[in-house]
């Protein structure tokens, strides 16, 4: 049973294979920059028939993206180009002819393309390519140092309602500035789901810590992040962004071309697999697949490879004990540092009715599974993000330690026959959200 979690973006290429990828995913993506309502609405009804499995909503944010093309177009270096709203290549969003300026250079697709801009005349930008590649519909449009005030767009409000009327479990931030825009949000989002802070900007980085602090959980989003502060920083900025997450209890998602030859082939290359696996080494919590299983041709294919990566790699995983940031986190890790010296401790049952037991529990990345039970039911399905979670919904909310402990015996025997298990979590007599005993059971 893998530890690290797959978060699958459903496009074309999946939306008729949940069944087939429900048992390698954890969390479905929906990108709400693509689609109206009522696709929005059918994907999700497709994936809740389908998969108790959470999902996830990406709000746009002011990414700014080419228009609906005719046909690819095949960009070669030193080709002059035309951007506007009503001829070359179109760009609908008033924003990109207010923030674009002449003797700079933008970026394509994730930075594959690069344009020089030599005129700007209203809403008529004249470019050169730099950098040539193959442009499609739909993809972002970057500009380095871009100075905006908010990350959180009126439109990013419109569809986070139609998110949470829709009943998503998680909501993705896009192109974060500050803790801010995090709070905007969760002012709104209140408890009906979990809020991901999307890091991608330079000014995110800035204020990273803060950030990470509001939010319920990150998502280290490489392809604009590369743009804005420089490939060759990124692999820095990656290992700061996980290291502060894991510090503070926060689920850390990684993405971006995890394994984006998998579009159109049937096996990665070998610097995506150790890619992949450098980033289960450094504790993410998930991995997501964006084209590869949204409009790739090998969907089943790419899930199925990226758990075998993570399997193999999570064989060499130990604990890591990192500093409490309250009561609860020293219990976790006297929890995870019992069981790591007891060989007898087969699986560890955290029970809450917050999240933080096994939140605590999840961040120092023992080497057994976790089993979460919760009478949470917004809760239940949140946990399949959390590493080495695996989530069970209590039946009847335990009146006490002594029904937890019975609960969790029940539980645990779906997952093995005999052994022993630690048991961690708070009294159901005592204050909410707290973690205060630890008890070892025999099945």
């Amino acid at each position: 049973m893998k530890k690290t979690k797959i978060v699958a973006t459903i496009g074309p290429s999946s939306i008729d294979k949940i069944k087939e990828l429900d048992k390698y995913v954890d969390v479905y993506r929906i990108n709400f920059s693509h689609g109206d309502k009522k696709s929005h609405e059918e994907y999700f009804k497709i994936i809740r028939e389908n998969s108790e499995k959470p999902i996830l909503v990406d709000l746009p944010g002011p990414k700014l993206r080419i228009g609906n093309l005719k046909e690819k177009i095949l960009l070669k270096p030193g080709d002059k180009i035309i951007f506007s709203q009503d001829e070359g290549i179109p760009v609908e969003d008033p924003l990109f002819y207010k923030v674009v300026k002449e003797n700079t250079e933008i970026y394509l697709d994730d930075g594959n393309i690069k344009v020089h801009i030599d005129k700007i005349d209203n809403n008529r930008v004249e470019g050169t390519v730099l950098d040539g590649g193959m442009l499609t519909s739909r993809k972002g449009i970057n500009i380095p140092d871009i100075n905006l005030d908010s990350g959180v767009t009126q439109r990013d409000l419109e569809l986070l309602k139609e998110a949470l009327d829709l009943g998503a479990d998680f909501i993705g931030v896009s192109f974060v500035l500050s803790k801010e825009d995090i709070i905007k949000v969760k002012e709104i989002v209140k408890n009906k789901a979990w809020v991901i802070a999307k890091i991608e900007t330079k000014k995110a980085l800035n204020d990273l810590e803060n950030i990470i602090k509001v939010s319920d959980g990150v998502m280290v989003a490489r392809g604009d992040l590369g743009v804005d502060i420089g490939f060759q920083n990124l692999i820095f900025a990656q290992k700061r962004i996980i290291k502060i997450s894991r510090l503070y209890g926060k689920p850390v998602i990684l993405a971006t071309q995890v394994l984006e030859s998998m579009v159109n082939n049937t096996v990665p290359t070998r610097a995506e697999i150790i890619d992949a696996s450098v980033s289960v080494l450094e504790g993410v919590d998930a991995i997501m697949l964006s084209d590869e299983t949204a409009i790739g041709n090998y969907p089943i294919d790419s899930v199925k490879i990226l758990e075998e990566i993570i399997l193999n790699v999570e064989k060499e995983l130990k604990p890591e004990l990192l500093p409490p940031n309250n009561i609860d986190d020293s219990i976790a890790a006297g929890a995870v540092s019992t069981s790591e010296f007891d060989n007898d401790i087969k699986l560890i049952v955290a029970h809450s009715r917050t999240g933080n037991s096994i939140i605590s529990v999840s961040r120092l990345r023992p080497k057994q599974i976790i089993i979460g039970i919760t009478p949470n039911k917004k809760l239940y399905r949140k946990l399949y993000l959390l590493y080495g979670v695996y989530p069970e919904l209590e039946g009847a909310e335990s009146k006490d330690i002594l029904d937890i402990i019975n609960n969790s015996k029940v539980i645990a025997k779906k997952y093995i026959n005999n052994g022993y298990i630690l048991i961690l979590g708070g009294d159901p007599k005592s204050e909410i959200g707290r973690t205060d005993f630890i008890k070892i059971e025999k099945i």
